[in-house]
């Protein structure tokens, strides 16, 4: 492993991803911490996962809105034509909101929610998809970084790295 090398800015993004029982992948979105659009550009958003939707939000978490916008923009047309469908989800309060919930109601979508603090119990994608996409991340960082003494690991970089470790 190679000792870290990291921007001066210790900024997460947070990534909302979804797949299938068939194994197939949504596109995800991502969302940085700002006020404004800007807080995007410093970004190579170009460079991330196809289909992805990147957003902001101030401090850079999951809320209500951003949540329901995911629903309707990314998971809608991207989960199938068949119906009624099944959608599993943990109890982050984005999940549970009236506008989200009607939407799955047009649609025919069921939503089931997971009792809080139990994902990493019952959640089998946590073990099979998000751990092995975390340690396939580390190891892209890893390998960009082992690279050149140059490469660091920052928001010009992040695309990119996230888009090899995604696909």
């Amino acid at each position: 492993s190679v000792p870290g090398r990291n921007g001066n800015t210790r900024e997460g993004v947070t990534v909302l991803p979804c797949v299938n029982a068939a194994d197939e992948k949504i596109p995800p979105l991502l969302m940085v911490r700002g006020k404004t659009e800007r807080s995007l550009r410093s970004f190579n958003t170009h460079e991330g996962p196809p289909g992805a939707k990147w957003t902001y939000q101030p401090k850079g978490w999951m809320i209500d809105s951003i949540g329901v916008e995911w629903f309707r923009e990314i998971f809608l047309p991207n989960c199938g034509i068949k119906r009624p469908q099944l959608f599993i989800l943990d109890s982050h309060h984005s999940h549970e909101t009236l506008g989200l919930l009607e939407l799955a109601q047009e649609n025919n979508i069921m939503i089931m929610t997971m009792p809080a603090h139990t994902t990493h119990y019952l959640c089998p994608l946590d073990r099979c998809v998000f751990g092995p996409f975390k340690r396939e991340y580390d190891a892209v960082c890893s390998e960009f970084m082992s690279a050149n003494t140059d490469n660091s690991v920052n928001k010009l970089s992040f695309a990119k790295l996230m888009r090899i470790a995604y696909d």
